[in-house]
C-alpha cells in the first residue's frame, strides 16, 4: 500500500468511516448520512485536494528537514502543490481537476439571501460561477456570455468522449 493511499485510509476512518478507505467514498456516505444538510467546508478534502494539501505539506517538511544543512537543496515548491500566477507570484494549488462533473455543478445552487459575496458565498469562496438555481438571479457572480459558451463547447466534447 502506498504512501497516499494510507493517508487517505486515514483521513477517512478519521471522519467516522468504518465501511471505507477511500476518501471520496467518505465524503459521500457523510453527506448522504446527513441527507445532504451539509456545506463543503463541513466535508473532509476530496481525494485531489488531500493529494495537493500532502504535496504541500511533504514539502514544508523537506525543507525542514534540510534546514540544519550548511547549503540545503531546496527545490522548486511548483509541481509540489504550488504554482505560479500570471505575475510570477507562489499560489496555492488547490486542486487539479474539476470540483464535481458539470452536471452536478448545474444542479446546486448558493444559499446566499442578499447578496453573493466573499468570503459568504460558498460559490465564489470555491471560485465557481452561481447557477439558475440560485436564490439569486441578479448576483454578480452569474456566468458571462464567454462562460456559458465555453461550458457548451466542454460538454460536447465529453459527450463525444462518451459516444466513442
Amino acid at each position: 500500500m502506498d504512501l497516499f493511499k494510507k493517508l487517505e485510509a486515514f483521513t477517512s476512518n478519521y471522519t467516522g468511516s468504518t465501511t471505507t478507505e477511500d476518501i471520496n467514498t467518505a465524503r459521500h456516505q457523510l453527506f448522504c448520512a446527513q441527507c445532504g444538510e451539509l456545506e463543503s467546508s463541513q466535508l473532509p478534502s476530496c481525494e485531489d485536494c488531500l493529494f495537493m494539501h500532502a504535496m504541500r505539506a511533504n514539502y514544508q517538511v523537506g525543507i525542514w528537514r534540510a534546514s540544519l544543512q550548511q547549503h540545503p537543496h531546496v527545490p522548486s515548491p511548483v509541481e509540489h502543490g504550488w504554482a505560479r500566477n500570471d505575475d510570477g507570484q507562489l499560489t496555492m494549488e488547490w486542486m487539479r481537476g474539476s470540483p464535481a462533473p458539470e452536471v452536478v455543478l448545474q444542479l446546486l445552487s448558493c444559499n446566499c439571501s442578499r447578496r453573493c459575496k466573499l468570503p459568504e458565498c460558498q460559490w465564489m469562496s470555491s471560485g465557481l460561477k452561481c447557477t439558475n438555481l440560485c436564490k439569486l438571479q441578479t448576483c454578480d457572480n452569474q456566468p458571462q456570455e464567454e462562460d456559458l459558451a465555453m461550458m457548451i463547447t466542454e460538454a460536447d466534447l465529453t459527450d463525444s468522449e462518451t459516444e466513442d
